[in-house]
């Protein structure tokens, strides 16, 4: 650990550079990479869904893991893309796409709280992955003490 050097905080590339698209995701998906990649050269929009983590959960008939098993999610705030990776092993989404656009994250955290969640484990959960994105880290920050 003494000869490891880190940031104080991991930031998006776009906070550095000029981004013309992003794709999302921890890693991101190869299929969205396939289709950015070919709608560029066909000189069209990417087709890139724009909805949350629930829809893809809903699509695959996956339970609710926030409604059947009361755990924390992300799914409702977070960009679609992975499959619903984390669910399908009943896990909650920890948010590795980042915010979809208007997340009411708000709303979530409230749910969170009102289920019984304290301020630290929610501020763990909006800086998890994407914790640098701007909608999760107003949210986070809210909660932090």
């Amino acid at each position: 650990p003494d000869y490891i050097d880190s940031l104080a905080t991991s930031t998006p590339v776009a906070e550095h550079v000029a981004v013309d698209y992003e794709l999302r995701g921890c890693p991101i998906a190869k299929e969205q990479l396939l289709e950015v990649i070919s709608a560029f050269l066909a000189g069209r929009r990417p087709d890139v869904a724009d909805e949350s983590v629930c829809m893809e959960c809903k699509r695959a008939g996956q339970v609710c893991v926030a409604v059947a098993h009361g755990q924390a999610c992300l799914g409702p705030v977070t960009h679609a893309g992975c499959g619903a990776l984390c669910p399908r092993f009943a896990r909650g989404c920890f948010g590795c796409f980042g915010p979809k656009e208007r997340a009411n994250t708000r709303a979530l955290a409230d749910h969170l709280v009102a289920s019984g969640a304290d301020r630290p484990q929610i501020v763990r959960a909006f800086r998890l992955i994407t914790g640098w994105a701007a909608a999760f880290r107003a949210e986070s920050e809210r909660h932090d003490d």
